[in-house]
């Protein structure tokens, strides 16, 4: 029986890992060393994937390319076993506080996911859910896939329903009386490389739980295009989610450029996981804002910074 082969578009596919990173990764570091079909393109073998599948999970861990790519898949392992292991956690106790949720997302049934989600924003509300329970537990089952106790598809299916649901819960509140009465237009989006859609989602629940426009742009925007849409859409608010796995001298370093080239007037906000963690100093006029609570305080400094203006707009 003839080896398993697959051409770059499939591994992309399979892993994550884009086409470009491959083919520098090849020049840089020696790896992946494909094989070529009668036409030159690329061939990977399963031994190939196995190791671009652990270079993945060591990425999303917060290792840089240059620390991982080029070591052998034993080593690998060891340092997926490092990240994994935490003061007083172990994959057992991981497994453990998933409960009923694992039995879901092995079942594989993607509309029990939905209702049981559904019934715990409705049970919670839906910043509550967000902060006590979806977010929570998304770190739980992203610990579980790094310990090889759950797979893509598994974290992949949980990542889908719960933006599912947190669209319905969005689409419910744009229905309700009084919405985008005298409040900021905010742009929502990433920045460039970032690929994390979750997190933006959930600041964008916060935002429509406090009447907010949204222009929501999704992830892995270039500088220059936040700055044209910023313009482009008149703003208020530039709000960013950035993972914890971005490269805190690469954030920095855009914050810079983009607070420098951001009108006075258009504040500059971030969240995510890099913002809890950064300890840098921000620059000037760049705020964290990680909680429903500090969206909601900070929305209601801006209405009352822009009281006067929002009165003759409606005079």
């Amino acid at each position: 029986m003839a080896p398993s082969l697959w051409s770059i578009a499939e591994i992309e596919r399979d892993t994550g890992l884009g086409k470009d990173a491959l083919r520098v990764w090849e020049r840089r570091y020696g790896f992946p060393q494909p094989l070529r079909d009668a036409r030159g393109d690329r061939l990977y073998d399963q031994q190939t994937l196995d190791r671009l599948l652990l270079i993945k999970r060591l990425l999303d861990s917060g290792h840089r390319p240059g620390q991982v790519v080029a070591l052998p898949a034993t080593e690998l392992q060891a340092l997926l076993q490092g990240s994994c292991a935490q003061p007083g956690r172990t994959g057992t106790a991981v497994a453990a506080g998933l409960g009923g949720w694992r039995e879901l997302l092995e079942a594989g049934n993607p509309s029990a996911l939905r209702s049981a989600l559904r019934e715990q924003v409705q049970r919670l509300g839906l910043a509550g859910s967000i902060e006590q329970w979806i977010s929570p537990l998304g770190q739980e089952i992203g610990a579980a896939w790094m310990a090889g106790e759950l797979t893509i598809h598994q974290e992949h299916l949980f990542s889908e329903a719960v933006q599912a649901v947190l669209r319905e819960s969005i689409s419910a509140l744009e229905s309700t009386p009084g919405h985008l009465a005298g409040a900021p237009r905010v742009l929502l989006t990433t920045l460039a490389q970032e690929q994390h859609q979750l997190g933006l989602l959930m600041a964008e629940c916060f935002l429509a739980l406090e009447r907010c426009e949204r222009i929501a742009l999704g992830i892995n925007m270039p500088l220059a295009e936040i700055l044209a849409s910023a313009a482009h859409y008149r703003v208020d608010i530039v709000a960013l989610s950035i993972s914890p796995y971005a490269a805190a001298r690469e954030v920095g370093e855009q914050l810079d450029r983009l607070r420098d080239q951001l009108p006075a007037g258009v504040e500059l906000w971030i969240g995510g996981g890099w913002a809890q963690a950064a300890r840098r100093r921000l620059p000037a006029g760049v705020q964290r804002v990680l909680s429903a609570a500090q969206v909601s305080a900070g929305v209601a400094r801006w209405r009352a910074l822009h009281a006067d203006n929002t009165l003759q707009q409606a005079s």
